[in-house]
């Protein structure tokens, strides 16, 4: 019995997309099936060049023709949606939060002060959340100061689809920022209005599908992207980011007061460069900014002290080459960040 175009067509109907969990018949992602004899050839076209489950998709519907009787080779071909395909393929309007239906919990990163590192926290507790087997997300709210891309080492941008974005993907942890939308360099002059707005859209109006952790990396203070999260976003908790100095701890102060005055939880605190660490055997540690600031802080709040994080050249340079350090196990840093990961995990696991 020779191999028909409709039993193709009727194989695939059992292959979805991962993320919009719909047979790619329906979502018209087969443009083209070819047959010689036993062999078959498809044309798959994906959402977007960069699909980062395009390895997925592709053996899937290798597995589905494979299983026709007659196949015995199966060839596909990964192609690109156009735009306007694109612009069809979800047909109606998204609601206001439609982006976040597969979002188990939601997580805030604070710290009521620049400069402590909160960025790099999150871009490496991602990575460590990744490293346990959780489906992790980032949000990048600092609209002025949007570096999670750098620190992801990611170049692209997103595109649209059906009033939707689709987050980009690096190191198995989706993103979207508005310094990936704007490009390199491109200064982002928004006034209070216009920074709310863009959170939001970036919250429900992106294609984020199935995560385990979506954390939002919040701008420095107290202003109107932390009042937005604040009021508008179902945080599940806040993690505040410190250095030990006082000037630090004082404005992280503030921001919990911000946090607790709307009932969210904090989570716990992360004390960053906590240490340095001398070269050689000894290994003696040298308390460049204090000591003792984030402990303090934890039990004056009565949350825990999550973990130290030491200063390392290495994190600055994972940083800046886009390879977040915790992507090699092993070191001080990275077990430091899986054991704060480990903490978070713990938390919500117990449901808490």
């Amino acid at each position: 019995m020779s191999v028909t175009k409709e039993a193709v067509l009727e194989a695939l109907k059992g292959v979805d997309d991962p993320e919009l969990h719909k047979s790619l018949v329906d979502l018209g992602m087969i443009h083209e099936i070819e047959i010689a004899g036993d062999a078959v050839k498809v044309t798959v076209a994906l959402t977007m060049a960069g699909c980062p489950l395009k390895n997925k998709i592709r053996a899937d519907v290798e597995d589905a023709v494979r299983a026709i009787k007659g196949v015995s080779h199966v060839e596909v071909v990964l192609g690109t949606m156009t735009s306007e395909e694109r612009a069809r393929l979800m047909g109606e309007a998204p609601s206001e939060m439609d982006g976040m239906k597969g979002i188990k919990y939601i997580i805030a990163i604070g710290s009521g002060k620049g400069g402590v590192g909160k960025t790099t926290v999150t871009v490496n507790l991602a990575i460590a959340l990744k490293n346990f087997g959780a489906r992790v997300g980032i949000l990048d709210a600092d609209m002025h100061g949007p570096d999670i891309p750098i620190m992801l080492g990611i170049d692209e941008h997103p595109v649209g689809m059906g009033g939707m974005l689709l987050p980009l993907e690096k190191y198995g942890v989706k993103m979207m920022s508005a310094g990936s939308l704007a490009g390199a360099g491109a200064p982002i002059i928004w006034r209070g209005p216009l920074v709310n707005k863009a959170i939001k859209e970036f919250l429900g109006h992106v294609m984020w599908g199935d995560l385990d952790y979506l954390l939002i990396d919040l701008p420095p203070g107290t202003g109107d992207a932390a009042i937005t999260v604040a009021n508008t976003i179902p945080l599940n908790g806040v993690i505040m980011v410190t250095t030990p100095q006082k000037v630090a701890l004082e404005d992280v102060r503030r921001a919990i007061g911000l946090f607790r005055s709307k009932e969210i939880r904090v989570l716990g605190i992360v004390e960053n460069m906590s240490f340095f660490r001398l070269p050689g055997e000894a290994g003696e540690m040298v308390d460049i900014f204090g000591s003792g600031g984030g402990e303090r802080l934890a039990k004056a709040f009565k949350v825990p002290l999550l973990g130290k994080i030491p200063i390392d050249p290495a994190i600055r340079k994972g940083g800046d080459e886009g390879r977040p350090v915790t992507l090699d196990a092993g070191g001080e840093v990275a077990l430091a960040f899986a054991g704060i990961a480990e903490q978070v995990i713990s938390e919500f696991r117990c449901g808490r």
